[in-house]
C-alpha cells in the first residue's frame, strides 16, 4: 500500500471499514483521516473540515472516503 496524502500534503493515516462508512453516511457524519474520530453534520462530499477531537482539518464525508478508496479490506 502506498502512502496517500491530502491536497495540502498531510499524510492520511486512517482507513475505515465499510460498516463505519455506511454508519457515517446514514448519520450524515464525517470521519477524520488523521485520528479516525466521527464528526456530526457533514455533507457526503465534505472535505477538509476541522476535527473536534484532534484539531486537524482532515474530516471528510463518507462518500468522499469511498471515492478516495480508504476502505479497509
Amino acid at each position: 500500500m502506498s502512502i496517500q496524502y491530502t491536497k495540502d500534503r498531510k499524510i492520511i493515516s486512517k482507513r475505515f471499514t465499510i460498516e463505519a462508512i455506511e454508519d457515517a453516511s446514514a448519520n450524515m457524519s464525517g470521519l477524520c483521516l488523521a485520528c479516525g474520530a466521527e464528526r456530526d453534520c457533514c455533507e457526503p462530499n465534505a472535505r477538509c473540515y476541522p476535527c473536534e477531537a484532534c484539531g486537524e482539518r482532515l474530516v471528510y464525508g463518507a462518500e468522499e472516503i469511498l471515492i478516495m478508496g480508504l476502505v479497509k479490506s
